[in-house]
């Protein structure tokens, strides 16, 4: 099967079809940043495809122009943030210093310059937008402190905390839990708070900008007697929209400092402390809830879970049984 016959990103957040190019505009334009398009052939019809949402602070948006394709000017993003992933090799002109490129990964839109740019008619590109200043806040939360200086992110190559790649692995994830979600009633704000983290930590760990050498530094030393107040708060706090972010903040450490505490104390991340107390709450409420079609569901979906597979293969690795079982087990207990 080849790229063109695949479902593209986000297909079950379809926003329009159209051939109309200032319809195109008009609906990329709020989950983006500002930008004019122009037909490169003003005489072939388009054939446009637009998918999006928002996950917490930050927007997605898959867009295809199709017919002959467009010419896509921006702004300098100044406060925003903007990230092209081209499906394809995709043209790039900054257009003050008249340097040309050719982006085939992650290209971060500049925060001072206008550019050009030619998206691949048919198989098109996605876009991570959101503003600086929530990365800074998420920044904030790893590093423990504000950071002194703006974040901007560099254009020139320069060395990241990771590879690259983490952040085509972290979308294409995100993209792919959000195309087989099988909750109810919309993104669950558990599920959509933990992907709006690993989002913005793909961020910055994968792209380098003014931050990259304080994230680079060893932490300080890990005040260990915090762990009974970090798992108390995450017991108590467990069914709010949190992150990795908030139980830093909430006990007064950097992400960092979390990240050793949790790794010496219990052998896990913070994320997986947070994924096994709700899983434990989630056993709790299978063991008293009635048998009904939507039990499962609506259960894995209270503990942040949009795949049902994956909650069902992280409850097993757990428990040691599938939720259904626990499920069923309980009700003979009870009759």
């Amino acid at each position: 099967m080849t790229p063109a016959e695949t479902s593209p990103p986000l297909s079950a957040y379809e926003r329009v079809v159209s051939t109309d190019i200032d319809v195109l505009h008009d609906t990329v334009e709020p989950f983006a940043v500002g930008h004019d398009l122009q037909a490169r052939r003003p005489g072939d019809p388009l054939d446009g495809l637009v998918n999006a949402l928002g996950v917490g602070a930050v927007n997605l948006v898959w867009v295809r122009y199709g017919g002959g394709g467009v010419i896509v000017d921006t702004p300098p993003t100044e406060g925003h943030f903007a990230m092209c992933a081209p499906m394809a090799p995709m043209g790039v002109e900054y257009r003050a210093t008249h340097d040309r490129d050719t982006a085939g990964g992650s290209l971060v839109l500049s925060h001072d310059e206008p550019m050009r740019m030619t998206p691949h008619p048919e198989l098109g590109c996605l876009v991570i937008a959101t503003s600086t200043g929530r990365l800074a806040d998420h920044l904030a939360g790893h590093l423990g402190r504000d950071c002194t200086t703006p974040l901007r992110f560099h254009r020139v190559e320069a060395p990241a905390i990771a590879p690259a790649s983490i952040i085509e692995r972290t979308w294409r994830h995100v993209c792919g839990v959000l195309d087989h979600a099988t909750a109810r009633g919309g993104l669950h704000p558990l599920a959509a708070r933990s992907l709006e983290e690993s989002l913005l930590t793909a961020i910055l760990l994968g792209l380098p900008h003014t931050a990259t050498e304080s994230l680079a530094e060893e932490p300080a030393r890990c005040p260990h007697h915090l762990a009974a107040a970090i798992r108390e708060w995450v017991e108590a706090n467990h069914q709010r929209p949190i992150g990795v972010t908030d139980i830093a903040a909430a006990v007064g450490i950097s992400v960092r400092q979390l990240q050793a505490i949790c790794q010496d104390q219990w052998n896990l991340t913070p994320t997986q402390l947070l994924r096994g107390v709700r899983l434990d709450h989630a056993r709790a409420a299978l063991t008293v809830a009635p048998v009904g079609p939507g039990t499962v569901t609506d259960i894995a979906g209270a503990a942040g879970y949009l795949h049902m597979s994956r909650f069902a293969a992280h409850y097993r690795q757990r428990f040691g049984e599938t939720p259904t079982q626990t499920l069923r087990q309980a009700l003979r207990a009870a009759r």
